[in-house]
């Protein structure tokens, strides 16, 4: 017979249960250790309380999302009586008309960031080295640590922009369970060439590495369809590519990822995610805004590219030195000339009505960084009246 429980400790770090005098169990001792070792990975896009501001720390399509948006999620919504296609065959049957791909090579989530952390559940044991460019997307790192993971972290050299060295990447992969490439990468905005991607790919192969390739930032790049590698994930065994519907349709509130690789891979991969992950509305939806609003993504695209170009002019004449340019349609910008850490820029920026992006949680040498997006003209001009405003009081002190 179960004994009574006779009383029930809570404090800030522990619960105890003590029953009849016994030993008491702590809820820490029953915690996975890489849980125990870890805090939550910190992102752009928090506006919430922050009242009325424009949002420069998220690199979303600044038009916003579609306008029949609204009525494809009245129409889902008539459907939510009955659970989810487990299988989500409509969305991935769209999606495959979209890249020329089939739906078996195809898997879909809850946004990119359940793709993002399904990986290493599926591929990535206790112990294994998993290497990955810093500065980077954390959420990589992190899914990783919580399977027990070592990384490998191979730090892009400053001094090139912080541009990737692919040839040190390879040398680097010696007993390396997989290795993440973000490109464009997140948050330094440089693209690697595809050329270079597939070299690593090949090599990888070579030495039996998975190739983790972000591409989710480079659908609103007007490098898109020459950089992509979408088209050759049959050609590859080891190659997973990711990308997903939040920055190009604007809609990060409606949470819809999709990852691309050979049928093998995506078969394991759909074996280990979770049921009825994506639901009812979003499949629906996602269905309609891959068939029916890719001229909404291109009339952004056009419209980034110029304004990107106009931007970095400006902020040229604001900044005391010169600012690095992009290959996407965000800014990594060096404040560390201007005798500023990340933070209180950021805290300058949004008393002038903006929020960008604090680029210190992406640890050294980050705190001395930047990063915010393009958006719309009308936007822009009131960005750079801001970031003036911000930089002139900087050098003023």
């Amino acid at each position: 017979m179960a004994h009574p429980i006779d009383r029930l400790e809570i404090s800030s770090v522990s619960i105890t249960c003590s029953q009849n005098g016994g030993d008491g169990v702590y809820l820490e001792e029953n915690v996975r250790p890489q849980i125990m070792a870890m805090m939550r990975p910190k992102h752009g896009g928090d506006v919430w309380g922050k009242g009325n501001v424009l949002d420069y720390s998220s690199n979303v399509n600044p038009f916003g999302h579609p306008e029949r948006l609204n009525e494809y999620i009245e129409k889902a919504s008539k459907e939510l009586m009955n659970y989810p296609d487990d299988s989500s065959l409509a969305i991935k049957e769209a999606i495959a008309e979209r890249y020329a791909v089939d739906t078996s090579n195809i898997i879909v989530g809850a946004g990119s960031a359940e793709i993002i952390r399904l990986f290493p559940e599926v591929f990535v044991s206790p112990g294994d080295k998993v290497l990955m460019p810093h500065p980077t997307f954390s959420e990589y790192s992190f899914g990783c640590r919580l399977m027990g993971a070592r990384i490998i972290d191979v730090p892009l050299p400053e001094e090139n922009e912080f541009r990737p060295d692919i040839g040190s990447i390879i040398n680097s992969l010696d007993e390396v369970k997989a290795v993440y490439l973000c490109n464009p990468n997140n948050p330094t905005g440089k693209i690697v060439p595809r050329k270079d991607v597939l070299e690593l790919v090949s090599e990888a192969e070579r030495k039996h590495t998975i190739v983790f390739l972000d591409e989710t930032l480079l659908e609103l790049s007007k490098t898109d369809k020459d950089v992509s590698c979408v088209d050759t994930i049959d050609s590859y065994q080891n190659l997973f590519i990711i990308r997903s519907f939040t920055k190009s349709f604007a809609m990060p509130g409606l949470r819809i990822g999709y990852g691309f690789g050979n049928k093998e891979l995506i078969r394991y991969m759909d074996t280990g995610r979770l049921t009825w992950n994506l639901g009812t509305i979003e499949q629906r939806v996602g269905t309609m805004l891959m068939r029916n609003e890719q001229a909404h993504v291109k009339k952004a695209v056009d419209m980034l590219e110029s304004e990107k170009i106009r931007m970095h002019s400006e902020m040229n004449r604001i900044f005391p030195y010169a600012v690095p340019d992009t290959d996407s349609y965000f800014f990594f910008c060096p404040l560390y000339k201007l005798g500023v850490k990340s933070p209180e820029f950021r805290k300058v920026m949004l008393e002038n009505g903006i929020l960008v992006r604090d680029c210190s949680s992406f640890n050294s040498p980050c705190e001395n960084y930047s990063r915010f997006c393009v958006k719309t003209p009308a936007m822009n001009d009131i960005f750079l009246k801001s970031l003036k405003e911000t930089v002139d009081f900087f050098r003023g002190r």
